[in-house]
Order: structure tokens, then C-alpha cells, then sequence
């Protein structure tokens, strides 16, 4: 065998070797994801708060992950739910700003969902959760409404984030500019191609509603809305 056969054999063997360790470490990384959502999967179909233990169970599966790919963003995102989750099941969906403990778990979440917004930027699910949990530290400023603006421009048609959109508009109306007013507007209007029964509660549940519905020239399933509500 030549020199350069063998160097080149073992260069061969190195690189496949790597790449099994590599695969490894991704394969173990995904196992403890997966098992994370796993864990908070009941509460989420339930639309329940997740339980104590159902949140240090999917914590600590998550941590492992983390650990294994640190530079990952859905591992990244999931933690900044995480966060979230705790804080909510603490006190509530909005957090009085003399509740330390709970304020603290949410502007948690928001590093998180910031530092995965950097990552991936692209994706509408991390602006419509910084809008959310600006909405509920009470923080209706120009970063609320630029999430909100990249929410909808990133994921138009993805129905969480519709749903998300919707919400955090509503509840933030009369604090909105009209730019913002009119892309809330146009989410309702996709959100009801759909959705109608899930917007329907939403809008129930605000009476900016009322506000939305007084204003002229709606388009044709946000008028239909407003007829019903």
C-alpha cells in the first residue's frame, strides 16, 4: 500500500467516524426535544396549564438537549416555553407588575424567544410569542408592534400565528397605531377562512371587538364578524 493510499484510508476513516459521533450527538440532542414536548404535549391539547412536575420533567429533558446542541433554535425555543409556562402557571395570563417572581419567568421567556428570533429570523412563531409576552408584561411598545408586524409578514396562513396575531391585537387595540390596526384587520380577515369558530372566541373574549367592528370599509368575512358578534 502507498503512502498516500494509507493517509488517504485514514483521513476516510476519520471523517466517518466524526460523522458518526456527529449523528450520535444529533440523534441523542432530538431524543431529549422530542421527550420534552412529549411531556407537555397533554397540556397543550388540553389547554390546561402543565403541571409542576410535567414542567421540571420536560426542563430537565431539555436542558440535556442543550447541552448537546446549544446553538440549536427549536432547543432554543422550546426553553424560552418553557419559561413561559412556568411564569403563566404561577399567576396568570397577565403578569401585575408587582409580581416579581412571575415577571421575572416571563422576561426569561422574552430573552429567549429574542435570542431565537436571531437565529432564526424568518420564523413568525418566535415574533408572535415576543408579542405575546410583551402583551403580558404589559410592554405595548414599538418592539410589540414590529413582532407583531413580522409575525404576520413570516406566517400569514400558519393558523397559530394567526390566532396569536389576533389575540395580542385585539387586546392591545386602542393602543395601536393604524398601520397596525389594519394588519390586524387583514389577519382577521385570513384567520376567518378557516378558523371562523376559533377567531370567534378570541373576539369574544375582548370588547375592542366592538371597536373594530365600528370602523368603515371592513372587508367581507371581518363584516360578517362583526354581524354575529
Amino acid at each position: 500500500m502507498t503512502i498516500e493510499r494509507g493517509a488517504f484510508i485514514l483521513v476516510a476513516a476519520s471523517l466517518l467516524v466524526a460523522g458518526i459521533y456527529a449523528a450520535a450527538i444529533r440523534g441523542l440532542a432530538d431524543a431529549h426535544y422530542t421527550h420534552a414536548r412529549l411531556v407537555l404535549s397533554a397540556a397543550v391539547q388540553e389547554k390546561r396549564p402543565a403541571a409542576a412536575d410535567e414542567l421540571a420533567a420536560a426542563r430537565a429533558s431539555l436542558r440535556q438537549a442543550l447541552r448537546f446542541e446549544p446553538s440549536n433554535p427549536l432547543f432554543v425555543e422550546q426553553r424560552a416555553r418553557i419559561d413561559e409556562m412556568e411564569a403563566l402557571a404561577m399567576r396568570g395570563i397577565v403578569m401585575p407588575r408587582g409580581d416579581p417572581p412571575a415577571r421575572a419567568g416571563l422576561l426569561d421567556s422574552l430573552r429567549g424567544w429574542r435570542e431565537a428570533a436571531r437565529m432564526r429570523p424568518g420564523s413568525p412563531y418566535a415574533w408572535a410569542s415576543i408579542a405575546l409576552i410583551k402583551l403580558r408584561l404589559g410592554e405595548l411598545d414599538a418592539e410589540f408592534t414590529g413582532a407583531l408586524e413580522r409575525a404576520a409578514r413570516f406566517g400569514p396562513w400558519e393558523p397559530a400565528v394567526q390566532i396569536a396575531i389576533a389575540d395580542a391585537g385585539l387586546a392591545a387595540w386602542r393602543r395601536l397605531a393604524p398601520a397596525a390596526k389594519e394588519l390586524v384587520i387583514a389577519d382577521l380577515e385570513r384567520a376567518l377562512l378557516r378558523q371562523e369558530a376559533e377567531i370567534r372566541r378570541v373576539a369574544s373574549a375582548h370588547d375592542s371587538i366592538m371597536l373594530v367592528c365600528s370602523g368603515a370599509a371592513l372587508p367581507p368575512r371581518v363584516a360578517a364578524l362583526c354581524v354575529k358578534i
